[in-house]
């Protein structure tokens, strides 16, 4: 019975692990901003991250034409000339509609052409008529999914934006008030035109660069890459049957006794 139970118990963790894993796009527009430092850091940061729990990871410059063989991409560009135009918002927009998973970053108040383009996004797929506001006070509380599974109660952001609410979705960080917030997440079956999708936006790029608030900027970051794998599913990188697996075990068990 005892070596039922650590088959079956094994063949969980690989279930949970393939479902975690996932072919991941990382868009730092690296050919567009002379914050090349800034860049630099936080895409070897994430690419570690989304590694370490199984992702394989793809990092160009600009969108794809073709956004479909990706179960999640994050959009880490910050900077004015990274404004999401027309094209770009509608090839997103079909992506969330397709079931993908979306992370956009924005900025505090000097970026605010990237940071209005993130705005009409959320408004175009009925996220809410979401404003900015300019809060750069530094901590904010984490909330509840996001304090876990690595615990973090709250950050401190080196210079951030906020959003002045939270539309039909739910914070990821905001003041203690829960008045303004700098990370809005909208689960699968927030957005009222792309249901099937799932969209993380935070207003600033220094806590995903492992430098800034440590250890509670990383914490938050692998959270939000495990909130992300959760809300998407993977087609092109399908997942063992629980049942398979129970079977699996269930056949070593017998073996076993048998041999017994």
């Amino acid at each position: 019975m005892q070596f039922l139970k650590s088959v079956i118990c094994a063949g969980s963790l690989l279930v949970s692990s393939a479902a975690m894993a996932g072919p991941i796009l990382i868009i730092n527009g690296a050919n567009q901003t002379t914050e090349v430092d800034t860049t630099s850091a936080l895409t070897d940061n994430l690419k570690a991250l989304h590694e370490a729990v199984g992702n394989t990871v793809t990092i160009v410059d600009d969108l794809l034409g073709d956004l479909s063989a990706y179960s999640q991409i994050w959009d880490v560009r910050f900077f004015n000339a990274a404004a999401l135009d027309s094209s770009e918002q509608t090839a997103y927009s079909n992506y969330l509609v397709s079931g993908g998973g979306l992370f956009l970053m924005g900025e505090n108040h000097y970026f605010m052409e990237r940071n209005n383009s993130v705005l009409s996004l959320i408004a175009s797929l009925g996220g809410g008529d979401l404003g900015f506001n300019s809060c750069s006070d530094g901590t904010q509380v984490v909330h509840a999914p996001f304090t876990g599974p690595n615990d973090v109660s709250e950050v401190n952001y080196a210079m951030s934006g906020c959003f002045n609410n939270k539309g039909s979705g739910q914070w990821i960080t905001s003041r203690a008030d829960g008045s303004v917030g700098s990370g809005v997440a909208f689960a699968a079956g927030s957005l009222a035109n792309a249901m099937a999708g799932a969209l993380t936006t935070i207003l600033d790029v220094n806590f995903m660069m492992n430098d800034f608030d440590l250890p509670n900027s990383q914490q938050l970051t692998k959270n939000l890459i495990a909130f992300v794998g959760e809300q998407t599913e993977n087609p092109s990188n399908p997942v063992p049957a629980p049942a398979s697996v129970l079977i699996l075990a269930t056949g070593l068990a017998a073996l076993r006794l048998r041999r017994r």
